[in-house]
């Protein structure tokens, strides 16, 4: 009897130890599950790094991945299997350690070598260092330069039609060490008359006046000359009318104008007429060069808003006067457009049609 007595002691007081828990100190740390947690918690109905959807029980919300600084607790304290990438990003103003860690599967990330483009008014992504698609609670670490005006590089999270972009640069005089990287849906800023997409709606609108009746929309003269035309109104607008006499582009700033005034091209550009304001360029920095391009000077325009057409496309209305002739032709026109996620403009040009304008 004692013997059976004091096995139930020796249990209860094991089970009362169990109850009590780990370590006793009071000690937290943050941990990423290990690759194989993470592929059991698959088995369970979370989806896979391939499942585009994410997984069915994730309730983290817009959070695309959280990216932490080597300069932060927050780093040093997360635990698990970390996949080290190296950029080969060699900066003579030092490097600084980064990880991320999304609570989805599926989320795309890139680290891009980027440069400020003023004649698009955004920027170029000239090389990519970095390019995964996450698996949930996996850390992934990398080192980056972080400048202190102008970002070099930049990080982007894409996931289900949202994203999410960071620049790496100073906020202020210092570097945020924890970045909660939300996913959002695109939304175009505002078209306006000092919008660099608004001179792209202007060359069409006056391209439709000039060459009416003399040469077809799809004329290989009337595109490239048009887009050299939406090109010097930027580029004037950026250096104060003065004119130069090239304006040297990259591949991707033509395209980028390109695609935005001729979507309907998809990518299928005309050949460059031999005599035209854009040639190849010789020079290394540079891949086009245009010759400054105003229609001779024959217009002037008016801005007179925007309506939206409740189908998804906005009408930018502007006024054309025309001065070939005697005295001056108003015209009313309105350059239908649509937002569009691809274009740095944010915007693409769909059609042009001839429209009322009020009066007073």
């Amino acid at each position: 009897m004692k013997k059976i007595t004091a096995v139930l002691l020796a249990l209860i007081m094991l089970l009362s130890f169990a109850a009590c828990g780990g370590k006793g100190d009071g000690e937290t740390t943050t941990e990423a599950p290990s690759v194989q947690q993470t592929e059991e918690a698959d088995t369970k109905g979370n989806g896979s790094a391939n499942d585009k959807g994410g997984n069915k029980e994730d309730d983290s919300g817009n959070l695309l991945i959280t990216l932490y600084n080597s300069d932060s607790d927050e780093y040093h304290a997360l635990k698990g299997k970390i996949e080290t990438f190296d950029t080969g990003i060699d900066s003579e103003y030092g490097m600084t350690g980064f990880r991320f860690v999304s609570p989805k599967n599926g989320v795309k990330v890139r680290l891009e070598g980027i440069m400020w483009s003023p004649i698009v008014n955004d920027y170029e992504c000239d090389y990519t260092y970095l390019e995964i698609t996450t698996e949930k609670n996996k850390i992934y670490e990398f080192d980056c330069c972080v400048t202190e005006t102008i970002p070099d590089f930049r990080l982007v999270a894409e996931y289900d039609g949202k994203s999410s972009e960071y620049y790496m640069s100073m906020d202020g005089e210092s570097v945020k060490n924890v970045i909660e990287m939300m996913g959002e849906d695109f939304v175009p800023e505002e078209i306006t008359e000092d919008s660099a997409f608004y001179q792209l709606c202007v060359a069409r609108a006056a391209s439709k006046i000039y060459y009416d009746g003399f040469a077809e929309n799809d004329d290989p003269a009337v595109v490239w000359d048009t887009v050299a035309y939406a090109v010097t109104l930027n580029h004037a607008k950026m250096v104060g009318e003065t004119y130069y006499d090239v304006i040297s582009l990259t591949t991707w700033e033509l395209e980028s104008y390109m695609d935005s005034m001729y979507p309907e091209l998809k990518g299928n550009y005309p050949g460059i007429p031999e005599e035209c304001n854009v040639e190849g360029s010789m020079k290394q920095y540079s891949d086009y060069d245009v010759t400054p391009y105003l229609f001779e000077r024959f217009s002037t325009n008016e801005f007179y808003g925007v309506e939206d057409n409740g189908d998804g496309t906005y009408s930018v209305k502007i006024r054309i006067d025309d001065y070939r002739f005697e005295g001056y032709e108003e015209f009313g026109l309105a350059v239908i457009v649509k937002p569009d996620a691809n274009s740095p403009f944010g915007y693409v040009i769909t059609d042009v049609v001839d429209c009322d304008l009020p009066r007073g």
